[in-house]
C-alpha cells in the first residue's frame, strides 16, 4: 500500500531516506497545479495498469476512482481559492475608496473601514441556493394583491389602541415605531408578528398556534431588552420587521416569493439582532468575551442571535412552526440562518459587490442572496425615514456607542471609532454613513427589484398570459435620504472655526452669484441621490484626486463636497 500511495506524490516531492533534506520550502500538496500534476501522474499510472492484465481489475477501479476524487478536490480548492482572494480584492478594493475620499475625517473613515469590511474570512456556502423560480410564481401574483394590500386581518378584532396603529399605518413606510411600542408597553412584538403574517395568510396556511406564537414573541422580546441597549432592543427589531414587510409588499416582491419564503424572511427581521450586547463584534473578539470562544470570532454577535432565537423554540408552548412539515421547517431555518448572518457589517461591500455582478444577468439571481439583501438593507435603513425618526434613531445609536467607548476605557482599551463621547463628530459620521453605505445600498435594492420583476414579467408574458407592462416600483427613500444628507450637513462643523468664522461665511454666501433654481436644474437630471449611488458603487481614483466622489446637495443639486463645506453656515 505505501509503494502504491507514493505513485501519487510528484517526483520532486520524492526524497530518499539517506538524503539531507533541501533547504527549501516543500509545495503546497493543496496547490490546484500540483493537485493537477497528481492527475497527470495518475492517468499515466492507470495506462500502464490497464496494460498489464494480471493488474487490470483491481489496480484499474482503484486509480479511477483515485482520480475522480482528485479532480473533485481539485475544483472544490479552485473554487474557495477564487472566492477568497475576492473577498480580500473587494475589502481593499473598499478600503481604498473609503480612505481617499478627501473631505471625510480620519475617524469616520476609521469607522467606515472598520464596521463594513471584514478583518477575517467570513463564512461562505458552498452549496449554490436555489434560483428563482420562473412563470408558476407569476400565478400568484393576483392571489397576493388582496392579501398585501387589504387594511384588515384575519385575527380576531382587537381594538386596543396599538392594533388600531397596525391597522391604518402597518403599510407606512414611515410609521412611528416608537409610538407604537409606547401603545403596546414595550412589547410591540405579540401584536406586530401575528398581524403581519396575518397579510400574507400565513397563519392559516401553516397552522400556526396563537397562543404559542405569543408565547415565543413574549421570548423575543425579553431577549431583546436583556442588556437594556439605547439601540439595539425590541424596537429596533419591530422597525426591521416592519420595514421589512414594506419592501416585499409595497413593490410587489411578495408575489413572486413562496409561503416558507415570507414567513422566513419575516421571522429573520423580528429574531435577527435579539440577545444583542449593545457592543460590536470588534469589541467581543478584543476582550475574549465567552461568545467569542463559543463562535470562533466569527460573526460572533449574528450568530449568536439566530442560535438564541431556536433555542427559545424549545420552551414549552413556544413553537409557533410545530405544525410545519421537515421540510418547510428546514427551509426555514437555512433562509433564516444566512440572512441573520448577512447583517454583519463587516460582510456589507462583498454583499454588494456580489449582488451588482449578478443584476448583469438578472435572471442567476438566487432567491436567498435577494432576501439577504432586503434584511440588510432594512436593518441600516433608518435614515431613510423621516428626520425626527433619523434622529432620534442616530441619537440612540451614539449613546450606545458611547457606553461601548466608557467600557473599553474602564478595560484600558482604546476607544473604537465613534465611541469617544469628547471626539466623535456626529453629523459628519451620519453624512459618511449616507454617502458610503445607505445610498448605494438601497438604490442598489431598488435596482435589484426593478430587475428581477422585470425578469417574472418577462417570463409570465412569453408563457402566453395578456401581456402587461412593468412599471417600476416606488422608492420612497430617494426623498428621504436627500433631506436627512441636507440637515446633517447643516450641522457639519467647518475645518477652521473661529469667532468670526460665521460672519464670513455668511458673507460669502451672499457675495457669491446666485444660482439657478433647484426645480430648473432638476428637471431634466436624474435624482442626486441615484447619482451618488452610481459614483460610490465603484472606485474613481479620478474623482478622490480632484477632491472626492460627488454627493448630493442641499439645494438637491450635485456640487463637490468642498463646495459644500463653504457654504455651511454653522449654528453657535
Amino acid at each position: 500500500m505505501a509503494n502504491f500511495l507514493a505513485n501519487f506524490v510528484p517526483p520532486k516531492c520524492q526524497n530518499n531516506e539517506n538524503e539531507a533534506p533541501e533547504d527549501k520550502v516543500k509545495p503546497d500538496p493543496l496547490d490546484p497545479k500540483n493537485i493537477a500534476n497528481s492527475i497527470l501522474r495518475l492517468e499515466e499510472l492507470k495506462k500502464s495498469t490497464l496494460a498489464n492484465t494480471k493488474h487490470q481489475n483491481d489496480s484499474g477501479d482503484v486509480l479511477e476512482q483515485a482520480l475522480s476524487i482528485l479532480r473533485h478536490t481539485e475544483s472544490i480548492i479552485s473554487s474557495i481559492r477564487r472566492a477568497s482572494v475576492g473577498m480580500v480584492s473587494e475589502d481593499i478594493e473598499a478600503q481604498t475608496m473609503i480612505s481617499s475620499v478627501e473631505d471625510t475625517p480620519k475617524a469616520v473613515k476609521e469607522w467606515l473601514a472598520a464596521t463594513f469590511t471584514k478583518q477575517i474570512f467570513g463564512r461562505r456556502q458552498a452549496v449554490e441556493p436555489p434560483k428563482f423560480r420562473s412563470i408558476v410564481q407569476a400565478v400568484r401574483a393576483s392571489m397576493y394583491v388582496d392579501k398585501i394590500t387589504r387594511k384588515t386581518s384575519q385575527a380576531p378584532v382587537d381594538v386596543s389602541p396599538a392594533a388600531q396603529m397596525l391597522q391604518e399605518q402597518l403599510n407606512n413606510w414611515d410609521i412611528d415605531v416608537f409610538k407604537y411600542d409606547g401603545l403596546t408597553t414595550n412589547k410591540p412584538f405579540r401584536g406586530l408578528f401575528a398581524e403581519v403574517l396575518n397579510r400574507y395568510g400565513l397563519v392559516k396556511r401553516f397552522k400556526i398556534n396563537l397562543h404559542h406564537l405569543e408565547n415565543y414573541c413574549a421570548l423575543v422580546e425579553n431577549g431583546y431588552n436583556l442588556h437594556g441597549n439605547p439601540y439595539h432592543n425590541a424596537i429596533h427589531g419591530a422597525d426591521v420587521l416592519i420595514t421589512t414587510h414594506n419592501l416585499i409588499s409595497s413593490t410587489g416582491f411578495a408575489a413572486w416569493m413562496t409561503d416558507i419564503e415570507i414567513l422566513a424572511l419575516l421571522f429573520s427581521a423580528m429574531i435577527h439582532d435579539v440577545e444583542h450586547t449593545g457592543t460590536t463584534n470588534n469589541f467581543h473578539i478584543c476582550t475574549s468575551s465567552p461568545l467569542t470562544i463559543m463562535y470562533n470570532d466569527r460573526s460572533v454577535l449574528e450568530n449568536h442571535h439566530i442560535s438564541s432565537a431556536y433555542r427559545y423554540l424549545d420552551q414549552p408552548d413556544s413553537n409557533p412552526f410545530d405544525k410545519l412539515s421537515k421540510d418547510d421547517f428546514r427551509e426555514m431555518r437555512g433562509i433564516a440562518v444566512e440572512a441573520v448572518l448577512g447583517t454583519d457589517m463587516s460582510a456589507h461591500f462583498t454583499q454588494i459587490k456580489n449582488m451588482q455582478n449578478a443584476l448583469f444577468n438578472p435572471s442567476t439571481v438566487n432567491r436567498n442572496t435577494a432576501m439577504t439583501l432586503i434584511l440588510h438593507c432594512a436593518d441600516i435603513s433608518h435614515p431613510t425615514k423621516t428626520w425626527d425618526l433619523h434622529k432620534k434613531w442616530t441619537d440612540n445609536l451614539m449613546e450606545e456607542f458611547f457606553c461601548q467607548g466608557d467600557k473599553e476605557t474602564s478595560l484600558g482599551l482604546s476607544n473604537s471609532p465613534l465611541c469617544n463621547r469628547a471626539e466623535t463628530l456626529i453629523p459628519e459620521s451620519q453624512v459618511g454613513f449616507i454617502d458610503f453605505i445607505i445610498i448605494p445600498s438601497m438604490n442598489l435594492l431598488g435596482d435589484m427589484f426593478d430587475a428581477l420583476l422585470l425578469v417574472q414579467n418577462e417570463e409570465a408574458n412569453a408563457s402566453g398570459n395578456k401581456p402587461t407592462s412593468y412599471k417600476k416600483v416606488d422608492r420612497p427613500w430617494d426623498s428621504r435620504l436627500a433631506e436627512n444628507r441636507k440637515r446633517w450637513k447643516e450641522l457639519v462643523t467647518p475645518k477652521e472655526e473661529t469667532p468670526a468664522v460665521n460672519g464670513r461665511i455668511k458673507e460669502e454666501e451672499e457675495s457669491k452669484p446666485p444660482s439657478r433654481p433647484s426645480s430648473q436644474r432638476n428637471s431634466t437630471e436624474e435624482s442626486p441621490v441615484r447619482q451618488n449611488s452610481k459614483r460610490h458603487s465603484q472606485t474613481d481614483p479620478a474623482s478622490s484626486r480632484n477632491g472626492g466622489p460627488k454627493v448630493a446637495a442641499s439645494n438637491g443639486a450635485t456640487t463637490e463636497n468642498k463646495e459644500q463645506s463653504v457654504s455651511v453656515e454653522v449654528t453657535p
